[in-house]
């Protein structure tokens, strides 16, 4: 007859196996359940390294080339050109725990009760980690601190900088971005309007502007529209009254929009109230992230994508704990390609 603990050791095993089983569902699920991931991921910015060094590097080109005309045999220009630089982004980790303790064991016993248990912990689990790194990425550490990045209250370490952060309602604040002070340098800010608008009409005009501040110089306009949910039902009425109808193809992107510009226009629950710079949602100032995805950068350590530990019953506990685990960081290397538009009245009628 087998020792007792033996059963404990299968389970951990099976257990274990199942989950890393499971794995590559887990991160598409992730990144798919999160309009900013997954836009990222589509566009090619979603890098997997191996080595990941003190901190993730984006090249930044801030001039161009001066170029001049010249004639027959004219000397030609020799200066170097300066103009380059860097940002640098803080690698930051997130983990969700799954556990199962001996009496639910037990109560699930047999291999496919303990795997159907093991499916609701999983699932929990994985929840709790898209909803963690979708709300960190959009509020930081949220209520009146949406700028900040979240901080946690058990150990106190630093999650990934927030999206209102990078592009911020007001860039000419003293806040290093990357490790640069954009009210030290221009060339570093992002667009940004305030909106005044009383019709339906003036509001499609402020997105007409901001996107036209944003399209401006190489790389193009912005390709993906991020608005919170009143905001995104004014849009919806605006269109409705001039019998507008701009499909977008739903199988590009997992999500239900409408299009800007043939851009999708998304919305998402936790998308903050940047003019007064809170978490939550208002019904008489919105918020409409006009974004180029293009000039984003996720890079994600190869090791620690989401992936699973084993599972695992310490000596002094009859429990199985295994966690999923995440190292990454995330920047953008041009902040002038993408813009902000704040304080959207949303209880326009005409």
């Amino acid at each position: 007859m087998a020792h007792p603990s033996s059963l404990t050791d299968n389970y951990d095993a099976l257990l274990s196996t199942t989950l890393r089983n499971y794995q590559k569902t887990l991160q598409d699920n992730i990144t798919t359940s999160n309009v900013f991931f997954y836009s990222i991921k589509k566009y090619g910015a979603w890098e997997t390294i191996e080595s990941i060094g003190e901190r993730m590097q984006m090249p930044l080109m801030y001039e161009i080339g001066e170029a001049d005309s010249y004639s027959g045999y004219d000397l030609l220009t020799t200066t170097p050109m300066e103009g380059l630089t860097s940002a640098f982004y803080d690698w930051r980790q997130a983990a969700v725990p799954i556990a199962i303790s001996g009496i639910e064991r037990k109560k699930n016993s047999g291999e496919a009760r303990i795997l159907d248990l093991l499916k609701i912990k999983n699932q929990q689990a994985e929840m709790g980690i898209i909803e963690f790194v979708n709300k960190r990425l959009l509020i930081g550490a949220g209520n009146s601190s949406i700028t900040t990045a979240y901080s946690s209250p058990a150990n106190g370490s630093v999650f990934l900088d927030p999206l209102p952060l990078h592009v911020a309602y007001d860039p000419t604040t003293s806040v290093a971005v990357g490790n640069i002070n954009q009210a030290t340098y221009s060339w570093w800010r992002n667009k940004t309007a305030n909106s005044v608008s009383t019709t339906f009409a003036a509001f499609l005009t402020e997105l007409r502007k901001l996107r036209l501040q944003t399209k401006h110089g190489p790389g193009g306009a912005p390709n993906l529209h991020l608005v919170d949910d009143n905001v995104y039902a004014l849009y919806e009425q605006a269109l409705a009254s001039k019998h507008q109808n701009p499909s977008y193809e739903r199988a590009d992107i997992p999500y239900e929009n409408i299009a800007f510009y043939k851009q999708p226009v998304v919305s998402d629950e936790f998308v903050p109230n940047v003019q007064a710079g809170s978490e939550t949602q208002s019904t008489t100032s919105g918020s409409w992230f006009m974004l180029n995805t293009k000039f984003w950068g996720f890079k994600v350590h190869a090791g620690t994508n989401f992936v699973y530990t084993p599972m695992v019953t310490p000596e002094n506990q009859d429990a199985s704990t295994g966690h999923i685990l995440f190292l990454g960081a995330t920047g953008c290397g041009n902040r002038r390609k993408q813009g902000i538009l704040g304080g959207v009245d949303t209880t326009l009628t005409s």
